[in-house]
């Protein structure tokens, strides 16, 4: 670990030398962001560690699934279950994947049932960006934003004419992608449509995918400032469970269905006013084949039905106000656990200053959540952003967060183990859970050195209480509980490289250290340092290449850290070349020094991959 560490600060001050040197041409790094104060704003005017990774990011990065296209981004920490057919989900700055909200236009996607979202089922076609805040969200986004919020904006119809895109790829493991994009725009009238097919052969026995995915939004201007859009779309697949690799499962299938809708109405009657409504549902259904010894069938489907209001107003040149309502609805159907649900109304306040000819930024926001089953839940933060010059900026916050349990946590069904006739224990749910909480405070500051250079460094740290954890009791039962304290200190380093025109190269590192605050063992899978890097070069004539790498530290596999994952350092390289003739060639290498490793104990990562392809845009 030594010695990777002494490399990768050895290149990094290399490059940094080279790069004072090198003439290049300024770079503009801020972007317009809605999540952090959940209206369109500059990335650079905001008090957030917020990352955009925009679609052409996405295409340039080989990345065969969002998962992949998120895993370089600094405090992002992937679990990934190995291979296309497998579970991926989002964890940031120590955080469990339930304590990480995920939104889709600003609808939440996060699985009641769980609380996680698989990111290898959200089509890449169809992502304008992703919007990635790290840090505490639940004054304005509620539950689960403890770790962060990921925000995935979708593709608007065209605004005139019209415009298709057809992709197909091949690759190892006879994994085969094939997409579809349409949209046009007839008078007020706008449509987009995309549909995909995925099909793998797996690097396991049992590990095969099937996949199929359609998605719609249609658009309609009132006027110029008086918009209605509807979205629509499904997500199915069929995958094989081969389980952990030292006791695998040959025959468990699994089936999946995922619906939504969401109908949204946005309205500026002037250029300080902004009113907007959203309406939407969310259904998800999981299906378990077990068919090792006799047959059985399982099936969990989840509804989430949710109304959103929201209205913003500059009343005076140094003061914005944005405030909404949410009611949500959540309901579980399970052949297992019989049926449940529970509804949360909210509300929501923030605060917006500009001070001092706009060198201060002040955000002070607050939400009240009211649960029919959790009682009421009060979070507010407060944000600050502090330029002292175009080349120096400091940022801080203070937030309170929480999560509530998931329905598996609460409901998950008794089920009793017996040895030779005498019960020796058995797993269920806990009706007594109370949410988790927590408070964050984080404070950094980002500089842009010279034209060639812009570094930033944050210090985070998070105290969690009434962390939910399942263990296994004296008598031998598998429950979950409000048990730990969670104690975390993490730093992260960024820095951007404009080496020349054509080549630039980034490299974050972060140091965390996730501890359980009773026991002082470390939070199982979060690792204690990792590196990422890219260098990529564009140049005029539509070539792209880029190397990435990635280092991640030692995990702990179970609460006692008895049982180590090795660290392990990886490999991309992705080559585009785009064409005049809106004619896109594209090869992908994963995994290069075909490593063996895992990023969860017991189930293998694939080795050396290659994807190649083509995309064609008219």
């Amino acid at each position: 670990m030594k010695n990777v560490c002494r490399k990768s600060f050895v290149s990094a001050l290399l490059v940094i030398i080279l790069s004072g040197i090198v003439r290049a041409e300024d770079v503009e790094l801020d972007k317009i962001v809605v999540t952090p104060s959940r209206i369109e704003e500059s990335s650079g005017s905001v008090g957030r560690a917020v990352d955009v990774v925009t679609s052409s990011d996405i295409e340039k990065s080989g990345s065969q699934d969002l998962a992949g296209a998120l895993t370089g981004l600094t405090s992002v920490n992937i679990s990934n279950y190995g291979g296309p057919n497998a579970l991926k989900s989002i964890k940031m700055r120590g955080s469990t994947a339930a304590q990480v909200l995920v939104l889709m236009d600003g609808r939440p996607i996060n699985n009641p049932r769980n609380g996680q979202v698989d990111l290898s089922s959200i089509p890449l076609d169809n992502i304008s960006r992703v919007e990635v805040m790290r840090g505490a969200g639940s004054s304005l986004y509620g539950s689960s934003a403890m770790g962060g919020v990921v925000n995935i904006i979708t593709k608007n119809p065209p605004k005139k004419g019209q415009k298709a895109e057809v992709y197909s790829s091949f690759g190892t493991a006879r994994t085969y992608i094939e997409r579809m994009l349409y949209g046009a725009k007839v008078s007020k009238l706008g449509f987009l449509v995309s549909g995909g097919y995925e099909s793998s052969a797996g690097f396991r026995e049992n590990s095969e995918l099937n996949a199929k995915d359609c998605n719609l939004k249609l658009g309609y201007e009132l006027n110029g400032e008086n918009n209605i859009n509807f979205n629509s779309g499904f997500y199915t697949s069929k995958v094989g469970v081969p389980g952990k690799a030292s006791s695998p499962d040959i025959d468990d299938k699994q089936n999946k269905l995922k619906r939504f809708f969401d109908f949204n109405w946005n309205f500026k009657p002037d250029e300080q006013t902004g009113i907007s409504a959203k309406a939407y549902q969310n259904y998800d259904r999981l299906e378990f084949m077990e068919n090792s010894t006799t047959y059985t069938k399982n099936i969990q489907a989840t509804t989430v039905r949710g109304l959103d209001l929201q209205f913003d107003k500059q009343l005076l040149d140094i003061y914005r106000i944005v405030c909404g309502f949410n009611y949500v609805m959540n309901m579980n159907d399970s052949t297992t656990s019989a049926k449940h649900e529970y509804n949360v109304a909210s509300g929501y306040l923030a605060n917006r200053l500009d001070l001092f000819d706009n060198k201060l930024k002040v955000n002070l926001s607050a939400r009240l959540d009211d649960y029919s089953n959790f009682g009421t839940q009060i979070n507010p933060s407060l944000d600050l952003l502090y330029k002292l010059n175009d080349a120096i900026k400091f940022h801080g916050l203070i937030s309170r967060s929480y999560r509530v349990p998931t329905f598996n946590d609460l409901y998950w069904p008794r089920s009793e183990y017996y040895r030779k006739g005498v019960l020796v224990g058995g797993e269920e749910g806990n009706l007594n859970l109370k949410p988790e909480k927590g408070v964050t405070g984080e404070f950094g500051f980002e500089s842009k050195i010279n034209e060639y250079l812009t570094s930033g460094v944050t210090y985070y740290r998070s105290n969690y209480k009434q962390l939910i954890q399942w263990s296994k009791d004296g008598s031998g039962w598998w429950r979950p509980d409000n048990v730990s304290l969670a104690v975390i200190n993490g730093l992260e380093f960024e820095n951007k490289i404009f080496i020349s025109n054509n080549l630039d190269l980034n490299v974050s590192y972060t140091y965390m250290i996730a501890k359980d605050g009773n026991t002082h063992k470390y939070l199982v899978y979060q690792p204690e340092q990792k590196i990422d890097s890219s260098l990529k070069y564009n140049d005029h004539n539509g070539l792209t290449v880029e190397l990435k790498g990635q280092f991640t530290g030692i995990r702990y596999d179970n609460a006692v850290n008895s049982i180590k994952v090795k660290s392990f350092y990886i490999f991309g390289l992705s080559v585009s070349k785009k064409f005049k003739s809106g004619i896109t060639c594209f090869g992908y290498m994963d995994n290069l020094l075909n490593r063996k490793y895992q990023v969860q104990n017991g189930y293998p990562m694939p080795g050396f991959s290659l994807t190649g392809g083509i995309k064609a845009e008219f």
